[in-house]
């Protein structure tokens, strides 16, 4: 007995010495120990590890040996991680298809042993996958039926195999395990939208932005970060733990396309067009050394330069617009020439699986054979006019192509500032079919300071938001029907509106600007004309001023204006002239031949001082014709003769 404990002793002391020179990097002398070892003890698979260790190290030839060491040892101890994790080791180092092969065969293995050891799971997530590669995984982890992290990775599975209803079983085991679980609620909103259940989708999407703020696993980013723009990114990096739940609600509440519901729509859309680019747009070969290495970014990119310098005779274009540029989208970096994985293989999909995450399908889709590899070419209609990007495999030498898309490089000026928008942008594909109908109108706030902003468009119920013009970040909103009212200091914004009628939509996104009134300066706040010939207040006046601006013919009209900044004089009164000019919308050619002169109402009026004073005027039936009007009110203040206008209405008589 007392010898058998020296010679392990002596074992123990002759692995310590080999990993001692193992560190040391003495590979030689740790290559003859680890033979020694191999050769004493052949069924032991520490030994094996150390020999396949110093293979690994071993310049150029090394790899293979130490994978035959590493899958001796595996088998001489099935039930230990290390050969296996070792076997991983030796893929990585050997990228391409092959080297891919030999990860998964490894990690399959390991998820039989262990659901979560080393970093397994996000290299397997990184590789390429059809139905039957994730069925194996799931068939490996099953063997942990009671572990959260098996469960949790089984119900990510079941998402990418489309089967929503597996998945919503496997994270509510999560979530009775872990609760409250940030992924495990994303899980679930995933799989609720994958099943057509929104309302599901919606309330587990709402738990995990509940929670979001003490959520340190990055699932949620995880999630979006495809469609963000650099801005977002930027962003989300400044982003503090107490302040994730109000980023993502500003993130989702940006891209919201029907402000009038509830829900954000655009949250659904991303996690189904998820489950599309999953299946028809994922990378085919993700180990390709494009996407590890700097060396061949650049590589194929001297490939495109030389052909398209061959169409293209200005090199002025390509030290502008470089095709290195285009290969991937400049997001964070990703464009740099170190060994950092390209953001295909961070995302796990081709360069149109990216675009379509971020706008869906394309309006127009073109194909052109070139050999065996062809060239595609998506056009999206927007509202800036047709935006085109074109996918080619990556470029070798002598015109060959790898088999996964990427960004072609564009071939002037204006095909560069279309990718450039259509890789930083994103869209809903959620179509605006009504043509939104309505005014706005503009008085100072009863506080003296901030601006009262009126709205009411038609058909339908509205939404209205003002958003900030750097940030973005919501500053006010109001939803309802009729006559909406939002109060916000003077300056330019963002404005979103959107009517919906019945489930139809429209929308319109642009920017406005919130004039500064004051008491102490003269100005006028916005016309507004009612039908009929009562003298209302303001919020009257403004409740009856129909949303088309479309009059009947044969009833008075109700002006309504509030004068600021009057001079007051010695016995507390003010003295102005008004005057309400309406004058016809005409033709060119109408206006080339001459018409009919502006319709004039013109009175000097004076009364007690106030620093808001309503001007109002009926205008009787019969004085103005069937016809379309530009109506401008001016105010002249009549002691300093200092004068001030409305800004123009376009109104119609019928």
């Amino acid at each position: 007995m007392l010898l058998g404990l020296l010679l392990l002793l002596q074992q123990d002391s002759a692995y310590t010495r080999v990993e001692t020179l193992l560190a040391a990097h003495d590979l030689a002398a740790t290559r003859r120990l680890a033979e020694q070892l191999v050769t004493a003890h052949p069924q032991s698979a520490r030994a094996h590890v150390l020999l396949g260790q110093v293979w690994y190290a071993w310049p150029v030839i090394g790899r293979y040996p130490a994978l035959e060491e590493f899958r001796v040892a595996a088998r001489l101890s099935p039930r230990d991680p290390v050969p296996l994790y070792w076997q991983v080791r030796v893929g990585e180092y050997l990228g391409s298809d092959e080297g891919e092969g030999i990860i998964r065969e490894a990690i399959l293995r390991i998820f039989a042993l262990t659901p979560d050891y080393e970093d397994c799971w996000k290299l397997f997530q990184g590789m390429y996958h059809d139905p039957g590669i994730w069925r194996r995984a799931d068939q490996a982890l099953a063997h942990h039926p009671d572990d959260p992290v098996a469960l949790e990775r089984r119900a990510q599975i079941a998402l990418a195999l489309e089967e929503p209803g597996r998945a919503d079983s496997l994270a509510a085991l999560v979530l009775a395990r872990h609760d409250p679980y940030v992924p495990g609620f994303l899980l679930r909103a995933e799989a609720g939208f994958d099943a057509g259940r929104d309302g599901a989708g919606y309330a587990w999407y709402d738990s995990a932005l509940a929670y979001a703020d003490i959520d340190s696993t990055g699932a949620m980013w995880h999630q979006v970060w495809m469609i963000a723009s650099p801005a977002e990114f930027q962003r989300q990096d400044s982003t503090t733990p107490g302040d994730r739940r109000r980023f993502f609600e500003w993130f989702w509440s940006r891209r919201d396309p029907n402000l009038v519901t509830p829900e954000n729509e655009r949250i659904a859309e991303h996690f189904r067009r998820l489950a599309v680019v999953r299946r028809n747009f994922r990378l085919l070969h993700p180990y390709a050394a494009f996407h590890y290495s700097g060396v061949a970014r650049a590589l194929a990119a001297s490939y495109e330069r030389d052909t398209d310098l061959s169409m293209v005779k200005s090199d002025s274009f390509f030290d502008q617009f470089s095709p290195s540029r285009f290969i991937m989208p400049d997001l964070r970096g990703y464009t740099d020439t170190t060994a950092q994985a390209t953001v295909y293989a961070l995302a796990n999909l081709s360069a149109r699986g990216l675009v379509w995450l971020r706008h869906g399908r394309p309006d127009a889709w073109e194909r052109q054979e070139d050999g065996d590899f062809g060239t595609h070419t998506w056009t999206y209609n927007t509202s800036d006019g047709p935006l085109t990007i074109s996918f080619e495999g990556i470029p070798g030498p002598f015109h060959s192509h790898h088999g996964d898309y990427i960004v072609a490089p564009p071939a002037n000026p204006r095909e560069a500032r279309a990718v450039q928008a259509l890789l930083t942008s994103d869209g809903t594909s959620l179509p605006a079919t009504i043509q939104v109908r309505g005014w706005s109108a503009f008085f100072l706030d009863s506080d003296g300071e901030n601006t009262a902003f009126f709205v009411k468009a038609a058909p339908g119920a509205t939404a209205v938001v003002l958003r900030d013009t750097v940030l973005e970040s919501e500053i006010v909103a109001a939803r309802g029907r009729g006559l909406l009212e939002l109060t916000a200091p003077p300056g330019s914004y963002q404005l979103a509106l959107d009517v919906d009628s019945g489930g139809s939509v429209g929308r319109f996104r642009g920017r406005v600007r919130l004039p500064a009134f004051s008491w102490g300066t003269l100005g006028v706040s916005s016309l507004v004309l009612a039908p009929g010939d009562s003298l209302g207040d303001r919020g009257a006046v403004l409740a009856d001023m129909p949303a088309d601006l479309s009059y009947p013919a044969g009833r008075p009209l109700s002006a309504y204006a509030e004068l600021y900044g009057l001079t007051r004089d010695r016995e507390g009164r003010a003295r102005y002239r008004v005057r309400y000019s309406f004058a016809p919308l005409r033709s060119a050619l109408a206006r080339l031949l001459g018409g009919a002169s502006p319709v004039v109402f013109e009175f000097d009026r004076g009364g007690e001082w106030r620093g808001a004073m309503p001007e109002q005027l009926v205008i009787e039936p019969g004085r103005l014709s069937p016809g379309r009007y530009r109506v401008t009110v001016s105010v002249t203040d009549l002691p300093t003769n200092v004068k001030s206008e409305t800004v123009a209405l376009d109104i119609t008589i019928r």
